[in-house]
């Protein structure tokens, strides 16, 4: 049995509180950390820190490695979280160099090389991650276990084969939540209805390929749980406290049957609990009846990524949908009594200062509840990346200001659009989609009914317009 202690990085400051999205920034507890301890318990002791439940984080960390003492500090970074847990993980080596540190997360698997470089952790994670610290307690010789970067007794990096997919998502055990305080996390009513609210897996890859997004982690092979593994974990999660459920796959409609499926065993098993696409459907993969069967089953809420409102720069960037699509998916939606979720990005690979106009003109055209505007951000791993780092565009490799709502930092030289005319725009769309007349109109209408006036009252008078 081995000690292991994870810590969720202090990150959701840095990406959402100082910008212009705060007041919807998300709380939930980490899904990805909880999985990872569901394949260690019972067998070892493990503990979860959120680091962002803290107002001194690095305080609150080391407190809890005097007190636990463990034999493994483990962590997951995605790019924005990378410097904080580098920095981190360099402290616990300096301070207790005994504690196997262990890293993983998409920017590692995106620059193994740049993390090789790298004294703070003893292994790093390349991929899918789920079993490989159960196999590196069981393994004497870390060159059987696959997937992963470590230093070998001499100081040589060793990398070795690569780790397959996880064929039969069903095996996975239940995330342990238990190991969190879920009433501590509380989301707005932008996007909750109830809280707490957890985040749910229901598959795994995404056979698009989009050349903002990064599948270097989960791959392009769609693998699924059954619907009755996904409604078994749904009753579990309800048990465990939560009170409302958001869906975190990036592709959930990919077997629209299926998708239905689910929505069926739901109202089958008579669970009342409200639930949402926070992370966005495609657009091409949704019908009218799937859409009043998911209202039926608690859906309140349906994120799509639209992207842009330019087709040929939806062409551009891979997308493969159209702007017709977009439109009927959405009123779809709307129809089923489904509140619509908006998502858009600036400074597409192909963009111009007309598709971006055209962009939030077409946003503006929409019957949606809430649009959220992004700038493209060329994330490490990514086909964007690699085509602006050919090109030498990439300005700034400060990872910590890798946020879509950052503005500030140049981080990259856009072919037809200046830095300063994508913030102009970005801070513009918000302005120009939530302070028209006749969206204040239809927004207090709809408050009004819901009962969330004064929410949306408060949330008017912190945003920064």
């Amino acid at each position: 049995m081995a000690k292991i202690l994870f810590f969720n990085p202090p990150s959701r400051q840095n990406v959402y509180i100082d910008t212009n999205v705060h007041v919807g920034a998300p709380s939930y507890p980490s899904l990805t950390l909880a999985t990872l301890a569901g394949n260690l318990i019972p067998q070892n002791d493990v503990k979860i820190i959120d680091l962002e439940l803290f107002s001194n984080p690095e305080e609150a960390l080391f407190n809890a490695i005097s007190e636990f003492s463990p034999d493994i500090v483990a962590a997951s970074a995605n790019t924005p979280a990378y410097p904080v847990v580098k920095d981190l993980m360099d402290q616990i080596k300096e301070k207790y160099p005994s504690i196997k540190t262990i890293v993983g997360g998409v920017h590692i698997t995106s620059l193994p090389e740049e993390v090789g470089k790298e004294k703070y952790f003893d292994v790093a994670v390349i991929g899918e991650g789920d079993t490989v610290i159960r196999e590196l307690i069981s393994n004497e010789d870390l060159r059987k276990v696959p997937g992963i970067l470590f230093r070998d007794s001499s100081g040589q990096l060793v990398q070795t084969e690569k780790r397959e997919l996880l064929k039969d998502l069903d095996s996975l055990p239940y995330p342990a939540w238990q190991l969190f305080d879920i009433n501590k996390y509380c989301n707005s009513r932008l996007s909750a209805r109830k809280n707490p609210v957890g985040l749910l897996e229901t598959s795994r890859g995404c056979a698009f390929q989009c050349n903002f997004c990064n599948k270097l982690t989960f791959g392009s092979r769609f693998r699924v749980k059954s619907p009755q593994r996904v409604v078994d974990e749904i009753e579990y999660m309800l048990k465990a406290g939560f009170r409302e459920i958001h869906i975190m796959d990036d592709s959930f409609t990919q077997d629209i049957n299926r998708a239905k499926e689910i929505c069926i065993e739901i109202v089958r098993r008579n669970l009342k609990f409200p639930w949402a696409f926070i992370n966005g459907i495609r657009v091409d993969m949704v019908d009218l009846e799937f859409f009043k069967l998911a209202k039926k089953s608690g859906c309140w809420q349906v994120g799509f990524g639209i992207e842009s409102g330019d087709q040929k720069i939806l062409d551009r960037i891979n997308k493969k949908t159209n702007l017709a699509e977009i439109e009927n998916a959405v009123k779809s939606a709307q129809k089923s009594g489904i509140s619509t979720f908006g998502f858009f990005i600036l400074a597409l690979a192909g963009e111009t200062e007309d598709s971006i106009r055209r962009t939030i003109d077409f946003a503006k055209k929409l019957p949606l509840d809430i649009a959220k505007f992004d700038i493209c951000i060329p994330y490490p791993g990514t086909p964007y990346f690699k085509e602006l780092k050919s090109e030498n565009r990439i300005r700034s490799e400060n990872w910590a200001k890798y946020s879509c709502h950052q503005t500030e930092e140049p981080l990259f030289e856009h072919p037809n659009v200046s830095w300063p005319t994508i913030s102009k725009y970005y801070k513009q769309a918000f302005r120009e989609f939530y302070l028209r007349p006749s969206y204040i109109a239809r927004r207090f209408l709809r408050s009004l009914k819901r009962g969330d006036l004064i929410y949306d009252f408060c949330y008017f008078i912190k945003s920064r317009w």
